[in-house]
């Protein structure tokens, strides 16, 4: 017998996230030692919920509290009854701004342009991966998640406080220059570590 509910550790855990400022990542993947190695390498640094299919996924995502936002899904392309690139059609209307980061062992052309045009990844990530190349692709998904955020706040503080408060704005504006150095910076050191 447990000594906990399920329910009871899935409420911790989302009461954990929202006191936690780190970004939320959810992993999906069918097979439970990929999602262990992958969230071994991300707990450190990020939020992870983890789901086993897409349902699961879109459970998860349902049941976020509105002040919890996900900034990037990491998913397996096949797994059954629902394709890595069928859950990220659905959590392209849901959760347009979050980044989508598709892992499979699998490259085929066909699965790679149906998530390009289709799911609108963010990455394409072959298996096997080398855990530093995949946990920077995952920090570049959520410094751009985070340069979106900060850039869509700044546009709305531009269009509130311009004639009122300059000093507001210019600070969100350095903000989001930070946080477009910082992503360029990310991005850069990916480029660097990819195969000529």
């Amino acid at each position: 017998m447990a000594i906990f509910k399920t329910e009871n550790l899935a409420l911790l855990d989302r009461q954990h996230a929202l006191s936690d400022p780190r970004h939320t990542v959810m992993l999906v993947d069918d097979m439970d030692a990929n999602v262990s190695v992958m969230a071994a390498i991300l707990r450190p640094h990020f939020h992870l919920l983890e789901a086993r299919d897409g349902q699961e996924a879109l459970r998860l995502i349902s049941a976020l509290p509105p002040s919890q936002e996900l900034a990037c899904i990491v998913s397996d392309h096949r797994m059954p009854r629902m394709s890595g690139v069928q859950l990220f059609e659905r959590t392209s209307l849901m959760l347009p701004d979050t980044l989508r980061i598709l892992v499979t062992a699998y490259l085929d052309l066909d699965a790679i342009v149906d998530a390009v045009n289709a799911g609108q990844i963010y990455r394409f990530i072959a298996k096997p991966f080398d855990a530093n190349d995949f946990l920077l692709a995952v920090q570049c998904a959520v410094a751009a998640f985070e340069h979106r955020r900060l850039l869509d706040a700044y546009h709305r503080a531009l269009e509130e406080t311009v004639p009122v408060l300059p000093a507001a704005a210019t600070a969100l504006r350095e903000q989001t220059l930070a946080a477009r150095a910082s992503l360029a910076a990310l991005e850069a050191k990916a480029r660097a570590t990819l195969p000529t």
